[in-house]
């Protein structure tokens, strides 16, 4: 049996009622939010191949999404202790306004260094936003009409997933990338004027316990820190020490956990790296997954550009068809329970490993694009049969008096799986030669080295999926 409690059933709620009046423009400014972050990395994915075209410094390639999702990891985690100083209307504001003013020194970057910086505040400030949405989610919202602000949230996500390959490819067409980032200035101006006009300033006040108000500084850097490690050792040459970065930074993110166990204001619920429980396992399955997806969303965009010479308009068209069956899986799926949700959950690590195995060989012989195309829906249809129930069984299967911690923590963990995916896709491209220049050769070999690596992260994801339906049967429900 799952480790899950029975609970009432909700009173009935129409969508009409989220979408009209007062309510109806909570729902709206909320998305707003979510979907200036959630667009944000197909956009950036979609014109990587053209800002390194224009920037240089190609070994960094990856560097340009893992440094936005090291600043959103911070910004998540440190919401709730902002939150208890300002009250979460000024923090929404302030994750706004700075998510808005680092989007514009991206736009104006002279080089990729300052792009890099620009991007980890801009991740910090997109953080802030996505983590503020979701308090007031629960707080703008009588719990009848939450399911369904909640449901509304996932079709933003997908429709960003939609939407931001194709508006990435046309700004790579027009060769100017710096006018995606432009764009996010009116509309960030935008969404903070909504949030002072329209969030009510009683809605979520601050707090005076202290020991909520501490922003846990320490445990933060070493999650980021972990994460740069990684990164470095693309960087870096001899035999010794990038092996050293990286067993560095598992070191210092499990040193980041066991501090995070014994604080009293945590970020994580208990035991989160268990194997042996299941929202240990669960969180296991959701990093490594969230983990391999990322390494191939990056860089099968520059597979398309450089090695099949494809306009940068129809890759953003491909990344749209891998997000169509990504969504047309989401909803095949939703509704299964018992062996059939089982059989779904573990049909999306082996789609992803069909996906990613298939995208080596056909990249490193560079066959036929409608098989890339093809391989890149497997890979959508991977996450979808996933995703779904993943996250759904973790937040089942927290401990009594977790259940808020271990469902916030959720976006934390997602990013974290982001960040590494990131950081060991540009280590291991890197490593394939990708770091001297983005020639046809060079692509090749990293884009095949880093699917062939991201089969393990695979492999290892569906064991600890098997492994959390074996122990959510022995706990108590």
């Amino acid at each position: 049996m799952d480790h899950t409690r029975p609970e009432a059933a909700p009173a009935r709620s129409s969508w009409g009622e989220i979408l009209v009046g007062r309510t109806g423009l909570y729902t709206a400014l909320i998305n707003f939010g979510i979907l200036l972050f959630g667009i944000d990395t197909f956009v950036v994915n979609t014109l990587m191949p053209t800002i390194a075209g224009d920037l240089g410094e190609v070994a960094y390639y990856a560097w340009v999404a893992m440094l936005f999702v090291v600043g959103a990891i911070v910004g998540s985690a440190s919401f709730g202790p902002l939150r208890a100083r300002l009250g979460s209307r000024n923090g929404l504001v302030l994750g706004g306004a700075v998510f808005t003013l680092a989007a514009l020194a991206c736009s104006l970057a002279p080089g990729m260094a300052a792009l890099l910086a620009a991007r980890l505040v801009e991740g910090w400030g997109g953080g802030l936003v996505v983590a503020g949405s979701m308090v007031f989610t629960n707080a703008l919202y009588e719990p009848r009409l939450r399911p369904r602000a909640l449901a509304f949230i996932s079709i933003t996500y997908i429709g960003s997933a939609l939407l931001g390959p194709i508006l990435g490819g046309v700004f790579a067409e027009l060769n100017w990338w710096r006018g995606a980032f432009w764009l996010y200035v009116p509309f960030g101006a935008i969404f903070v004027a909504g949030v002072l006009l329209f969030i009510p300033t009683d809605a979520d006040r601050a707090q005076a316990d202290a020991s909520v108000a501490r922003v846990p500084v320490w445990r933060l850097l070493l999650l980021g820190f972990g994460v740069i490690c990684v990164g470095a050792a693309g960087r870096v040459h001899g035999e010794l020490l990038r092996p050293a970065l990286i067993v560095g930074a598992v070191v210092i993110v499990w040193i980041a956990f066991a501090q995070d166990a014994r604080a009293g204001n945590r970020l994580f619920p208990s035991h989160p790296l268990s194997l042996s429980r299941p929202v240990g396992l669960g969180y296991w399955a959701l990093m490594l997954v969230v983990s391999a997806y990322t390494a191939f969303s990056i860089f099968l965009p520059l597979v398309l550009t450089v090695v099949y010479g494809i306009a940068p308009l129809y890759v953003g068209f491909v990344n749209a068809m891998m997000s169509i069956s990504w969504s047309v899986s989401s909803a095949l799926v939703a509704g299964l329970h018992g062996g059939a949700e089982r059989r779904a959950m573990l049909a999306g690590p082996l789609c992803l490993l069909a996906g990613c195995g298939g995208l080596a060989v056909t990249t490193w012989f560079e066959g036929d694009l409608v098989l890339v195309a093809a391989l890149a829906m497997v890979v959508g249809f991977g996450i979808g049969f996933v995703n779904v129930h993943l996250m759904a069984k973790v937040m089942g299967a927290a401990l009594p008096g977790e259940e808020s911690i271990t469902a916030s923590s959720l976006s934390t963990l997602r990013s974290l799986g982001m960040a590494f995916g990131s950081a060991m896709a540009g280590t291991v491209a890197n490593i394939a030669g990708l770091e001297d220049a983005a020639t046809l050769e060079t692509v090749s070999a990293a884009a095949t080295g880093v699917y062939l690596f991201n089969m393990l992260p695979l492999a290892l994801a569906a064991v600890a999926i098997m492994r959390f339906f074996r122990f959510s049967a022995r706990a108590p429900a």
